[in-house]
């Protein structure tokens, strides 16, 4: 489950811009419940030297990200990246080009509203003696309090104030906001949102030109993948070579002859830290009963997750079986041993291409939208030809892929939900064991009563290559 969405649980658009007669600005006006938000900077609209503004202010459940972090939905702080996701609104007015909007972070509380005219301004919000309206406007916060500047408050840190370059003027925003989100998640900060304007000189009027208008979907959006959200993302990969473990050889780099092994302390089923939250040890054999010990020239083991531990290591060895016991470092209780089969690096293996044959095992017709399914890949060479005999009394093995990527779209649009992602952050590489590869996809990011396709991809020799066919499923 290596991407989560949060919903923006609040957002509208404040603004001081003039009504249609030119003469009263709509700085009473609450837009709280419209499905889109709007930025704009338009200058000489009213006289030779009017300028009207919009802006947007926008909220998200940070409560839900730290209550996911506590059961470990998502990893701790340092393990995950925060992008803060806008999509484009087409609308039929002009759009601004080659300019940059602020991202700040709002300093004060602020009331949404029930407010859905962004065109004439019509609906009220809170007004100073009155009780027309509800939720925030251009001077007003929420009911009876002021914001400390008008058009809203924001911290003044750098670190608080980002931007964000637009070319044509249709671009989404996806920017990444992981260390105010940890602020926020840490109490460091008050989480009141981010306040989002055209930035400096493209709104202050003193370039004497107007950058009308740019829309964002709103979370009142009838389109569920255009909604404002905080997108978490990491690299949540499981490497486990113990069935597809490597002697080291000088025929590759010190990285590839890391080998990762894993050990799963289940506890009734469930992972659970060893007692103590003790780091264990492990050692390795070359026979059976666990006599002749074999050094590794690299060993790095950590505790990626609860209950689950990982050896890295770097094994020199023409044995063609190791025997891995893992013990208290302390006692030298043991707590699991296995078998490991050895592979040889051959020359061919260094880097040849091969065709695949996939399918994903365990496909279902239908998920529910609140469960997170686990897809398991069984991979074997295209060009395998089996024989009578290979048929009939041997199964072929699943092949591992190191590099496998896997794509999610809906299938009535092709519209993407996730893509492949071979960079840094590989939030789509599917993770492997003993079994073959796998990947975790969460329901809840895919809209129900849809149809939904599965790619997989293959990065060798720096391409990526597309693997037939497609996986269908639907979610409901």
């Amino acid at each position: 489950m290596p991407i989560k969405k949060y919903i923006a649980n609040k957002d509208t658009t404040i603004t001081d811009a003039y009504k249609e007669n030119l003469i009263t600005r709509a700085t009473d006006a609450n837009i709280g419940a419209a499905d889109s938000l709007e930025v704009f900077a338009l200058y000489a609209q009213a006289n030779s030297s009017s300028l009207e503004r919009s802006r947007i202010l926008v909220q998200f459940p940070i409560n839900d990200i730290v209550a996911d972090r506590n059961i470990s939905k998502i990893p701790a702080s340092g393990s995950v990246k925060f992008y803060l996701k806008m999509f484009n609104v087409e609308h039929p007015f002009s759009v601004p080009r080659d300019y940059t909007a602020s991202v700040s972070v709002v300093s004060q509380s602020w009331d949404e509203g029930y407010g859905i005219d962004l065109d004439s301004y019509s609906d009220y919000g809170w007004v100073s003696g009155s009780s027309k309206g509800s939720g925030c406007t251009w001077i007003y916060r929420e009911s009876g309090s002021l914001w400390a500047s008008e058009g809203g408050s924001t911290l003044t840190q750098s670190e608080y104030n980002l931007s964000y370059p637009f070319s044509t003027g249709l671009e989404d925003i996806e920017l990444d906001i992981t260390d105010i989100v940890e602020d926020w998640a840490a109490g460091a900060i008050d989480n009141n949102g981010f306040l989002i304007k055209l930035s400096g000189s493209f709104e202050d009027a003193s370039m004497a030109r107007s950058f009308y208008t740019k829309r964002f979907s709103a979370r009142s959006s009838e389109y569920f993948y255009r909604r404002p959200a905080i997108e978490a993302r990491w690299a949540s990969v499981v490497n486990d070579d113990r069935s597809n473990f490597f002697a080291s050889s000088s025929l590759v780099s010190d990285e590839d002859n890391k080998m990762n092994i894993y050990f799963y302390n289940k506890v009734r089923g469930t992972l659970k830290n060893i007692a103590g939250n003790i780091l264990p040890g492990v050692k390795f054999f070359t026979d059976s009963s666990y006599t002749s010990e074999i050094s590794s020239s690299y060993k790095v083991i950590t505790n990626p997750n609860p209950g689950v531990y990982k050896a890295t290591v770097a094994v020199d060895t023409t044995a063609s079986v190791l025997y891995d016991k893992w013990y208290n470092t302390s006692s030298s209780t043991p707590y699991f041993s296995s078998s490991i089969e050895v592979n040889l690096f051959a020359g061919y293996d260094v880097s040849s291409p091969s065709e695949y044959i996939v399918n994903i095992t365990n496909l279902r017709p239908k998920y529910l939208t609140n469960e997170t399914a686990r897809f398991k890949i069984y991979c074997r060479q295209k060009d395998w030809s089996p024989t009578l005999y290979s048929v009939a009394y041997n199964q072929v093995e699943n092949t591992i892929l190191n590099n496998l990527y896997y794509k999610t779209f809906r299938l009535n649009d092709n519209y993407t939900i996730i893509d492949y992602s071979t960079g840094s952050l590989a939030y789509s590489k599917t993770s492997y064991d003993v079994d073959g590869n796998y990947f975790d996809l969460d329901m809840s990011l895919l809209e129900k009563d849809y149809g939904y396709g599965i790619k997989l991809a293959v990065y060798e020799n720096n391409e990526l290559k597309e693997l037939p066919p497609v996986f269908k499923f639907r979610v409901e």
